[in-house]
């Protein structure tokens, strides 16, 4: 019953994939309404105490926002992108037998925010496993996020990320920064979207940083068959690494050997000169490890370092001619946050951008882009 449940998911996702491929009001349909003049806002900082029990974690931060919200930011996501009265019955399905598919303490939480706010348990699935649903070759996500680690004038590793998003206009107001406690004390600070539990985007103070960015390849059966074989739901793997993790070696070698249900980039920062990496990732594999090295920035977009990005998307060289132009003698949060709103590293599908650095944390910041440019 499980193998036909996920094939008939593959089956419909597929071939929704390929007629959005086919109809070329996708980027029209998806566009962001800009209001010119508007301007970035700072996101609001929340606090999960991660000693209570998991099911009462999040009720600190539900309390400031309307939970109808994020239901409406899914039912937005389900029915433009997987409009199949078969999604939402297999997210019913995997919602019953949620500890099979999320591991603990992850699947309390989420059963503690649909208890207590009254969210559809398949509701807050799909959206905490999204990433995992669309990342594999012709997904009709479009390619999104770029990620730089850098070394400024003062000599610290500081790392910068966008993350770009086809439904940001529901996003954006749901976007926060979370302070991540045990011991009434900070464990590390993570940047994300209301109901959403894994971690795309955080630092640990004094040992790393990291930010994920999407990578397809592959097909969706491969990331299906991933799932069936225990592999972690790919952002919660990297809350995990936050928490768990106590310096920059020890991150990379986790993010590097551990199997995800979904190809991945992970770029990973120290706290330390030379400390930088991108991790690319399959499902059960490691690809390949660039390292910063004796270099002063590395820079990810969604395409594999060795390859030439495509021309209809080529944020990679934009992204490198504004750091070469700023250079190294130049370069602190504020210049980085510059050249993260450079189009078209800056578009119209970038909901936040974080500056943060695991050597300093007072750089820690996340701005929620209603400044976005149109296309």
């Amino acid at each position: 019953m499980k193998v036909l449940i996920i094939l008939g998911l593959a089956l419909s996702v597929s071939a929704f994939n390929q007629y959005r491929l086919a109809n070329d009001e996708l980027l029209s349909m998806t566009k962001d309404e800009i209001t010119p003049g508007k301007e970035a806002v700072s996101a609001k900082t929340y606090i999960v105490n991660l000693d209570l029990p998991p099911m009462e974690r999040w009720n600190n931060v539900f309390q400031h926002f309307n939970p109808e919200d994020f239901t409406v930011a899914i039912r937005t996501l389900i029915q433009e992108f997987l409009p199949s009265n078969l999604v939402l019955y297999i997210l019913e399905v995997v919602a019953s037998e949620l500890d099979r598919y999320i591991p603990q303490p992850f699947a309390d939480e989420l059963r503690g925010i649909s208890k207590n706010f009254r969210i559809g348990l398949g509701d807050l699935v799909l959206g905490n496993l999204v990433y995992d649903l669309s990342a594999f070759t012709h997904s009709i996500f479009p390619k999104a996020c770029t990620s730089i680690v850098a070394l400024d004038k003062m000599g610290r590793i500081i790392h910068g990320r966008n993350l770009d998003y086809l439904i940001g206009k529901k996003l954006k107001p749901l976007t926060m920064q979370v302070d991540y406690q045990k011991n009434g004390k900070t464990l590390f600070m993570a940047t994300t979207y209301l109901g959403y539990i894994g971690v795309i985007t955080g630092t640990k103070n004094g040992a790393f940083s990291v930010s994920g960015d999407q990578r397809n390849t592959g097909n969706i059966f491969e990331n299906f068959l991933s799932a069936l074989n225990g592999s972690w739901p790919t952002f919660m793997l990297q809350r995990m690494v936050l928490e768990d993790a106590k310096d920059y070696q020890e991150a990379v070698a986790l993010l590097s050997r551990t199997p995800t249900i979904a190809p991945v980039y992970f770029i990973v920062g120290g706290a330390k000169p030379g400390e930088g990496a991108i991790i690319v990732r399959d499902q059960a594999h490691l690809r390949n490890i660039t390292l910063m090295d004796n270099r002063w920035y590395i820079l990810e977009t969604n395409y594999d370092p060795w390859n030439a990005p495509p021309k209809f998307d080529d944020r990679r060289d934009a992204g490198i001619a504004a750091m070469n132009k700023v250079g190294r003698e130049n370069m602190d949060p504020e210049e980085l946050y510059k050249v993260l709103s450079v189009p078209p590293v800056f578009n119209t599908h970038t909901t936040y951008t974080t500056i943060m650095s695991a050597a300093d944390p007072n750089v820690y910041r996340t701005m929620i882009r209603y400044d976005a440019p149109s296309d």
